[in-house]
């Protein structure tokens, strides 16, 4: 599998990242399956897993820590984060120790900050997390859900690394980063990890509403409705290129420099599919007929 350089680090992890926050929970895939799930992708040659302790309180790093062991360690790339509230110095370095444990890992290769704490300076967890480099636990400091003045703010306050990555909410359709964040990120030459790279499915036609769901922005019966012309759009491209829904889906994200695109599987055929996303690049009409499509969708976020 081709591979993409991630920023200034130059470390070449897969264009796609597999996603982990459902192996956490039980009610959505079993242990065993999702260990079979991780190390599927791997050997079809995703080498970046993303997790974070509080997905299904650290059961997810856990998972993947035992899922691992089949490879060298080396070979996989580890995300993980660490907690909105454990963002003061002693609990930055007490969660990445526990994160380590439950990964049974030596190292985490990317540590990110996975909110940021209005309540704790922003200087407080730098200082943290450069000490986690200093001391060999980490190798690359990142950042979650960081707005650009935040993480203006965050740069400012290391001086022996940089910020390595800022995973963002980002699809075709929830285009924010795209006015402040993302072009300043492209300049500095910073990665975007873009989660939710599929719209938890209804980008490619989900059309239930799952209680687990609930919490989902388009987990509601207006918006699937709403933005049914848009996945009609992406359904007829598809076809045209012969591709999948979700291989266009995917391919508007990684066929732009510097973007990553983090997905989440349950079943290791949607992982072989996803995987047809990778070495093509969609043509200008087809991204012409998406935007146009996107534009013609209206979310309202306070809408129950």
């Amino acid at each position: 599998m081709e591979k993409k350089v991630l920023g200034w680090t130059e470390e070449k992890i897969s264009p796609l990242i597999l996603g982990s926050w459902q192996f956490g929970t039980p009610s959505i895939i079993g242990k065993s399956d999702a260990i079979n799930v991780i190390r599927k992708a791997v050997e079809l040659g995703i080498n970046a897993i993303d997790t974070a302790e509080s997905y299904g309180n650290g059961t997810s790093e856990s998972v993947i820590g035992e899922a691992i062991k089949a490879f060298k360690r080396e070979d996989v790339f580890i995300i993980t984060k660490v907690s909105i509230d454990h963002l003061r110095y002693e609990d930055v370095l007490r969660a990445a120790e526990a994160s380590l444990k439950r990964l049974d890992t030596t190292y985490i290769d990317l540590y990110l900050v996975h909110w940021p704490n209005h309540y704790v300076p922003i200087r407080e967890t730098a200082k943290a997390m450069e000490r986690l480099i200093n001391e060999g636990k980490i190798r690359y400091v990142g950042l979650s859900n960081f707005s650009l003045p935040l993480l203006r703010e965050f740069r400012e306050h290391l001086s022996k690394t940089d910020v390595a990555a800022n995973e963002l909410h980002y699809n075709l359709l929830f285009r924010d980063i795209e006015k402040e964040v993302l072009p300043y990120m492209i300049r500095e030459n910073i990665p975007t990890l873009a989660y939710d790279s599929l719209g938890l499915g209804y980008l490619i036609g989900r059309k239930e509403i799952k209680d687990e769901y609930r919490w989902y922005v388009l987990a509601r019966e207006a918006y699937v409705k709403s933005i049914e012309p848009l996945v009609e759009e992406i359904n007829s491209i598809a076809k045209q290129l012969n591709k999948s829904p979700a291989q266009v889906v995917l391919n508007w994200l990684i066929m732009k420099d510097n973007v990553f695109a983090i997905f989440n599987s349950t079943k290791q055929e949607h992982i072989k599919d996803n995987l047809g996303s990778i070495g093509w690049k969609l043509g200008e009409e087809a991204l012409r007929k998406l935007d146009e499509a996107v534009k013609k969708v209206t979310i309202d976020y306070f809408i129950k």
